[in-house]
């Protein structure tokens, strides 16, 4: 009879363990005001999706108007992680949200008025872009301010957790308000999640600046970019992230080609196959929460992202359906494994008067999705999706194989 309960023990401390951030007032407020956002991203993408293909019939529209929001990412991240090093970043996220909500609601109502144009989405999705470029450094940064060191891996993997979470929860809820209210519910209705998010931040305490010196703008962002090659593996970690943009990310734009003609899905089989990888970055975000005081978190992370490229070669290699479920799987675990090592690295790496500025650079690598996606796209058309997938997964092997055998000094990062 002892058995069960030593078992029930180990269970309560795993479960512990895996939620031990939350155990911090202040960053449960702010894990709770980062769900509802991320539910309102999910929840966007679907309906500005729908109502644009709606509006035009184009998927070239359906490119452009996504673009903007990369366009402005690109153009304002690094300006604004300099304004997240010199602000109270409490109060930086709530403006920046209060801006997305209005922004929210004013689609809502040109939709719900019959007055909405294509244009109104473009211009609401560039502004998103810019506001999150301010709102996403500040709240990746301001994580570091509130946990202990050693739970900071744990937390990004809460963050990690709570937008796969919203992406299963929003993007369906999202579908179903479409086809039984009408598109403009989608977006009152992530109004009020952007109100949810604005009494968050509220219950989350001050962090003080760490950036004393008061210097133009530019002159901030080029001492960035000058302490960055005095940090050799903080910068490593970086190109290491624009790699992963150019030779990994784009098999995600090419999933629904890969699955209509190569696999023979419909619709429904497309989202079983999206459904998998949410599922599996879900695993590895209640696994990595475990793991906060392992040694050796880079050597991890270039290991896990050389797997990750052979899983790729399996799924442009494979046809029977249960090994390319498999593949995606591990994709989808693996790459969620990644982005939860990569910030946590960051954070712990980055002297906290730059944390703002470095982190903006790294969620800027996100803007630069469209430099990878497109040519692969292009280059699909000719040989083929499963050649495309096959060669980068290649190449990622290739390229972060060489950095786990060549940067032994990348194991020390922990």
């Amino acid at each position: 009879m002892r058995f069960p309960e030593v078992d029930l023990a180990l269970a309560v401390r795993t479960l512990r363990n895996t939620f031990r951030a939350l155990e911090n007032r202040h960053y449960r407020w702010l894990w709770i005001g980062r769900l509802a956002t991320s539910g309102t991203f999910q929840m966007g993408n679907v309906v500005q999706g729908w109502l644009v293909y709606n509006l035009t019939g184009s998927a070239f529209a359906l490119g452009w108007v996504g673009a903007g929001w990369s366009v402005a990412t690109l153009t304002l991240g690094l300006y604004g992680g300099t304004i997240t090093d010199r602000v109270d970043k409490r109060a930086l996220i709530f403006w920046t949200r209060v801006g997305m909500m209005l922004s929210t609601l004013t689609i809502g109502v040109l939709v719900a008025s019959g007055l909405i144009q294509v244009w109104h989405l473009a211009l609401a999705n560039f502004l998103n872009g810019a506001l999150s470029a301010f709102l996403m450094p500040a709240q990746q940064s301001m994580v570091s301010e509130l946990v202990d060191s050693d739970a900071l891996m744990n937390a990004m993997s809460l963050d990690a957790l709570g937008m796969g979470l919203m992406g299963i929860f929003g993007a369906s809820l999202a579908g179903l308000a479409i086809e039984a209210i009408g598109p403009e519910s989608v977006y009152f209705f992530m109004a009020g999640l952007y109100a949810m998010s604005l009494f968050a931040i509220t219950r989350v305490p001050d962090v003080p600046t760490r950036s004393v010196e008061r210097r133009s703008v530019w002159a901030d962002i080029t001492s960035a970019f000058t302490y960055l090659r005095g940090e050799p593996l903080l910068l490593l970690v970086l190109i290491l992230g624009v790699a992963r943009v150019f030779f990994v990310m784009p098999y995600m734009s090419l999933l629904p080609a890969f699955a209509r003609d190569n696999l023979g899905l419909d619709a429904s089989g497309l989202g079983f196959l999206q459904s998998i990888l949410g599922f599996g970055g879900m695993l590895a975000s209640l696994i990595a929460g475990n793991l906060g005081e392992m040694r050796g978190k880079g050597r991890l992370l270039a290991r896990a992202s050389a797997v990750l490229g052979l899983c790729l070669i399996a799924l442009a290699t494979v046809r029977w359906l249960p090994a390319v479920y498999l593949s995606l799987l591990l994709i989808g675990g693996l790459g969620n494994l990644y982005m939860v090592l990569s910030n946590t690295l960051i954070l712990s790496y980055c002297d906290p008067a730059y944390r703002g500025r470095i982190v903006s650079i790294s969620m800027m690598e996100f803007g630069l999705m469209p430099l990878g996606t497109l040519p692969s796209g292009a280059i699909a058309d000719r040989v083929g999706v499963p050649s495309v997938i096959g060669v980068q997964g290649v190449i990622t092997t290739l390229i972060f194989g060489l950095v786990a055998w060549r940067k032994r000094e990348l194991a020390d990062m922990n």
